[in-house]
């Protein structure tokens, strides 16, 4: 949903759409090394960035909230995970660059893994655990074939990368990297988007573990329904990890409110469908935008 969020907000901030939105492993990064320098990096990106903006109508965001989701999973235990990223975007005419850095908290049979959404569930008695996830990193390039303004579609190409920072002892990552490439087509009409995006994870395998592959597609659109309100729906599919596993398959409701032009407030409704999809969760993310 991140690179959703990206035009999402991109498009409510601008109602006449002209505002566009969104290796190794990182063996120096460890979660007291993230704890410790994650708000340095941040500020000092914000600081760095804001002269480029000024000088060449590039744009910096930087959001934050929390996403509640609880399911059995597939277990005989509910789990409950609590998420808070703090996510950095800076965007140009042609290119979206972002850096998430998460907060979880798992409550959860020990065992449970959480990997980037993906949750497997374990089987011994339940604790809590909480601590830096695995930090996201991703880069669009937009508008690929300048076709947004002459026909009001938007193509884009999208490369993602999950670092395997979160503490594997605690259940809080695989450890290992997984990478993203996916296409993604917006169609702009009056006061609606609509928009579909088609892509590929690539997971890494833990020690004694075979993770599949997984095709990834979202589908839905939004609607504005006034200057400062915008609602929509969108439609999540992800391939199972494992061979006889459920598909995950989420469908998610949002309600915007632009606050003002440079603060913007989402929150949002998600439903699962199947043993790998949460049962509900509700979200809620408010982006500042330099």
């Amino acid at each position: 949903m991140l690179v959703l969020l990206d035009r999402f907000l991109a498009l409510s901030l601008n109602a006449q759409y002209i505002q566009p939105r969104r290796l190794s492993k990182l063996y120096s990064f460890t979660s007291t090394c993230l704890q410790r320098y994650t708000a340095t990096f941040l500020f000092a990106l914000l600081a760095v960035c804001n002269t480029s903006a000024a000088a060449d109508n590039s744009t910096l965001k930087l959001s934050t909230g929390a996403e509640y989701i609880t399911g059995d999973f597939g277990g005989t235990e509910p789990v409950e995970q609590l998420y808070v990223p703090v996510t950095t975007r800076y965007t140009t005419k042609r290119y979206s660059f972002r850096l998430t850095v998460p907060y979880i908290s798992l409550t959860a049979p020990t065992g449970t893994v959480q990997s980037d959404g993906t949750i497997l569930p374990g089987t011994g008695p339940i604790v809590t655990e909480s601590g830096m996830g695995d930090v996201v990193a991703g880069v669009t390039y937009r508008d690929a074939f300048n076709s947004e303004v002459a026909l009001d579609v938007a193509i884009d190409f999208t490369a993602k990368v999950k670092f395997g920072t979160a503490d594997v002892d605690k259940g809080l990552g695989s450890g290992e990297n997984d990478y993203t490439i996916q296409t993604e087509l917006y169609k702009f009409l009056d006061r609606i988007m609509l928009f579909g995006i088609l892509g590929y994870k690539f997971r890494g395998d833990p020690p004694g573990v075979d993770l599949n592959n997984s095709l990834i597609a979202y589908m839905g659109g939004n609607y504005r329904l006034t200057p400062a309100f915008r609602t929509g729906v969108d439609f999540y599919y992800q391939e199972a990890l494992f061979s006889g596993a459920d598909d995950q398959v989420e469908l998610s409701a949002f309600l915007g409110y632009k606050l003002s032009n440079t603060q913007y407030l989402r929150s949002y409704l998600i439903k699962g469908f199947g043993d790998a999809s949460p049962d509900w969760g509700v979200g809620v993310y408010i982006t500042f935008m330099q």
